[in-house]
């Protein structure tokens, strides 16, 4: 069996199998891998209470007990998942797991290369490449606006046009607010470092990245310092239009009638925060599920200041856009990225791969 290193592996036209724990895949893994655990998540628990409690050997043993009998499983998913290709797997370290099932489905005639230092190895390439991107001279255009402006849209629509968009909230499955994971799935730090290094690798050689005005944390993801450095002093496009169709716009976007619970929770974390002129209104109005007077309100008491006081710390020149209609939104915005981009300096770094 053969060991085959992250960047080789990323070059290889081979599926790539996770064989770690459902929970540790979810929290990152390589992307494109399929996962097939050697344990569950009970199971993984219990071997490693075995080897810190009772022994090695006994954990190995128990480990044994409960993989044999998955063995004739495991061998037909590689086999459907291998399709004629050899398959590159790996673990935590790149240690038992993945040696036993690559040693497993050799013997059975499947060829397999380990994946030298795991999952682990992967992180840091991660880690690394974002280190050497930081490093690079890039501008941050920064669309800005106050909450409900579409600014996701219009970023969304901009890099279905290949423009190079870093939708750090779609990345972090964030909204940007304490209602930001309303009807949204958690999402780890490593698993958001893995989606924007991704991300970059598929926009490739860029002068600058278009990204949205945001805080330096999105729920528990904190955005890279390189990030927020260019989004201080990038040129800014601020984005305005009305109150009812920011009203629109949020109703659409978080689906209270769907999330009530959730909507409840994340206002009592804001309730004391806000004017108090507002709460009375907004708690009837939500008992009420009236749930327009209850956006109005909360723009008008408790986003709109809070965001404006926030945009007084970048630095960039403004250019306003003034919508109603988001296709009207998307022009405008794009006309200004064109311009701006016409005017960035030049650089030729060797991005990395």
């Amino acid at each position: 069996m053969k060991r085959v290193t992250i960047t080789e592996a990323l070059e290889m036209d081979a599926p790539v199998v996770d064989v770690r724990t459902p929970k540790e895949f979810e929290e990152f893994h390589i992307p494109g891998a399929i996962n097939l655990p050697i344990f569950s998540n009970e199971e993984r628990v219990t071997v490693g209470t075995t080897y810190k409690q009772v022994g090695k050997e006994e954990a190995k043993e128990l480990g044994l007990s409960l993989v044999s009998p998955k063995l004739p499983e495991f061998y037909k998913r590689a086999k459907a998942i291998s399709n004629g290709r050899p398959i590159v797997i790996y673990c935590w370290r790149g240690g038992m797991r993945s040696r036993t099932l690559a040693t497993v489905f050799e013997v059975m005639g499947l060829k397999c290369f380990q994946l030298e230092g795991g999952i682990r190895s992967f992180r840091k390439k991660v880690v690394a490449d974002l280190e050497a991107i930081a490093r690079l001279k890039r501008t941050f255009i920064v669309l800005e606006g106050l909450t409900g402006t579409k600014k996701t849209e219009i970023l969304e629509q901009l890099q279905e046009q290949n423009y190079p968009v870093l939708d750090l909230e779609g990345l972090a499955a964030h909204r940007g607010s304490v209602f930001g994971r309303v009807d949204l799935p958690d999402r780890s730090q490593k698993d958001f470092d893995v989606r924007l290094w991704e991300r970059i690798q598929e926009i490739g050689e860029t002068d600058y990245y278009i990204i949205e005005s945001e805080s330096k944390r999105l729920g528990n993801i904190e955005i890279p310092k390189f990030i927020m450095d260019g989004k201080q002093i990038g040129p800014r496009i601020q984005v305005h239009t009305s109150i009812p169709v920011r009203i629109d716009t949020i109703l659409a976007t978080y689906q209270p009638e769907q999330n009530h619970e959730a909507i409840e929770k994340a206002w009592e974390i804001i309730r004391k925060r806000t004017a108090a002129e507002a709460r009375e209104i907004i708690d009837e109005a939500l008992a009420a599920r009236d749930y327009r007077t209850v956006t109005e309100q909360l723009l008008n008491h408790y986003y709109d200041p809070k965001y404006k006081h926030a945009a007084k710390e970048n630095d960039g020149t403004i250019r306003d856009v003034f919508f109603e209609k988001l296709d009207e939104a998307v022009e405008l915005v794009q006309g200004h990225v064109d311009q701006l981009a016409k005017e960035l300096p030049s650089d030729e770094p060797v991005f990395p791969r």
